[in-house]
């Protein structure tokens, strides 16, 4: 199975890199101020990979909540920064990033401890967002502040920001989550909250600091690592404008009540439970490449991978041995420790509910190919090894989110059943096809309920438009249509056409 990475130097390394938290151990960052009370509630910090308190962070209050909401509204009201033209704020966007990468090795660190990921994939990660911070201001700076049309009448489209946006991000990668969401909400010109979770504060505290360095103007961008009940104030306060939540689909559906009752702009991008759909004629080890790099990525805490593997019934087998293989490959270990290729699950809770649900899994009649407990070495951390499933669809296995490095293997007579089988779940993130034949692969990928679908791999283009479909969520945060979500919308009427209705005309005087 999954080999262990020798983690001893590294180890000595976490011991000494955990002493750096306590520079600022407060986690709040309001009014362009860091925030430290000496009364305040400090809540201790865990290292997954060793099950020790690192650091301690302070607890957020409802006052701290509107604090926040206050400071960014000011900014916001007093045009400071969305008065600098668009081909400024990007400017200083994209050096904020380069201020990251001077410190990326820090900031890896520090994602080891908050959430045991490995550094390699958060240096991976923080390049993967450089890019869409760049991709996203060039779309910024193309669309401008006014869109000119004809129709009935000639108009013109008005943009502004859409005001103070609080940026609920995930456990998993909050980091590189913070950092584009708000890259592409600054661009628009909005004030932004964010909130990572309060059990990983650290790292989005350095984009923080990033964007104040490249000369963010103060309040323009806060952090408040807050548990549920000051997240719901800042979800619920009437001075908040726009709330993006990323996270689980049962989160995600309180969100969207709250922000329902004042008609508050949401955009969700929630749970996935992808198909991979493998035709008879695909190239099998692709397909396994293809869903073991997102399986595997991160301890397969990452909503897009492709959990579900839709395989001709004749070469179940087959893929089976190919992704028994590719298991063996992962190096689970240490997070600092440059060979490990698989961290623990981020919480403790979390490691639990996986477990869990392997047993679960097997307990309703599911076959445990491989995998799915806690390895052997090393002797602490939330370690959980990659398994894979073979199972009929209406399995909870192969209907419910893991969110860990757990696959499911389920088998089809026809082309029809795989279509089927891919679409019969309560999710539609994404999903990919796989076939030797593009046209087949296409036309396969078009019948399938789901936002995004990739032929002959896996990927998530994250500058193009991606909307999730039934409980993956609402709205985009990617490509122009993504932009444009941090915006509203004004139409000016400028001169009526020929065919154009006037109901002015009903009352014209016609007496002459």
């Amino acid at each position: 199975m999954a080999r262990n990475s020798d983690s001893k130097a590294a180890s000595v390394e976490q011991s000494a890199s955990a002493a750096r938290f306590e520079r600022d151990g407060s986690g709040l960052y309001i009014g362009g101020r860091w925030r430290a009370r000496p009364d305040a509630e400090m809540m201790p910090l865990v290292d997954p990979s060793t099950e020790q308190v690192y650091a301690h962070a302070v607890v957020p209050t409802i006052a701290d909540a509107d604090e926040a909401v206050l400071s960014a509204r000011r900014a916001f009201d007093s045009r400071v920064w969305r008065d600098v033209p668009v081909g400024e704020r990007a400017v200083i966007i994209s050096r904020a990033y380069e201020i990251v990468l001077q410190s990326l090795d820090e900031i890896a660190e520090i994602a080891a401890f908050e959430i045991g990921a490995p550094v390699q994939i958060t240096r991976m990660m923080t390049g993967v967002v450089g890019n869409v911070i760049a991709g996203m201001s060039e779309i910024a700076v193309s669309e401008g502040d006014v869109e000119h049309g004809n129709g009935l009448w000639e108009f013109e489209i008005q943009r502004d920001p859409a005001g103070v946006v609080v940026d609920v991000v995930p456990w998993n990668s909050p980091f590189s989550g913070t950092m584009m969401k708000s890259a592409q909400a600054l661009l628009a010109g909005c004030s932004v909250i964010s909130k990572p979770p309060p059990t990983a504060p650290f790292a989005v505290l350095a984009w923080a600091r990033a964007l104040e360095a490249a000369g963010l103007p103060d309040g323009v961008f806060g952090v408040l690592a807050a548990g549920a009940e000051v997240s719901e104030r800042l979800v619920t306060h009437p001075g908040v404008d726009l709330v993006v939540f990323t996270g689980g689909t049962a989160v995600g559906r309180r969100v969207a009540e709250l922000c329902g009752r004042n008609l508050k702009r949401v955009i969700l991008e929630l749970g996935g439970k992808s198909a991979a759909v493998v035709l008879q004629d695909a190239d099998m080890q692709l397909a396994v490449d293809s869903v073991a790099s997102g399986v595997y990525f991160n301890s397969g805490q990452i909503c897009s991978a492709l959990t579900r593997l839709v395989v001709p019934r004749t070469r179940i087998d087959e893929i089976c041995e190919l992704l028994r293989q590719k298991a063996e490959g992962v190096v689970i270990g240490n997070p600092l420790d440059e060979s490990t290729t698989m961290g623990p699950m981020a919480t403790e809770d979390h490691y639990r509910r996986v477990l869990d649900r392997v047993r679960a899994g097997e307990n309703e009649g599911a076959k445990r190919v491989y995998g799915g407990i806690r390895p052997d070495s090393p002797d602490l951390g939330w370690y959980v090894t990659p398994a894979l499933f073979i199972a009929d669809n209406e399995m909870n296995i192969a209907r419910e989110e893991v969110f860990g490095p757990v696959a499911t293997v389920i088998g089809y007579d026809s082309e029809e059943e795989a279509i089927a089988i891919a679409n019969d779940s309560t999710y539609g993130l994404g999903g990919s096809v796989f076939s030797a034949d593009h046209e087949r692969a296409h036309r396969v990928a078009s019948k399938l309920d789901t936002g995004s679908v990739t032929i002959n791999g896996y990927t998530t283009n994250l500058l193009a438009p991606r909307n999730p479909h039934k409980s993956s969520g609402i709205g985009s945060v990617t490509g122009v249509a993504g932009y444009r979500s941090f915006s509203s919308t004004r139409l000016i009427n400028l001169q009526a056409g020929a065919k154009a209705w006037r109901p002015t005309e009903l009352f014209a005087d016609n007496t002459n």
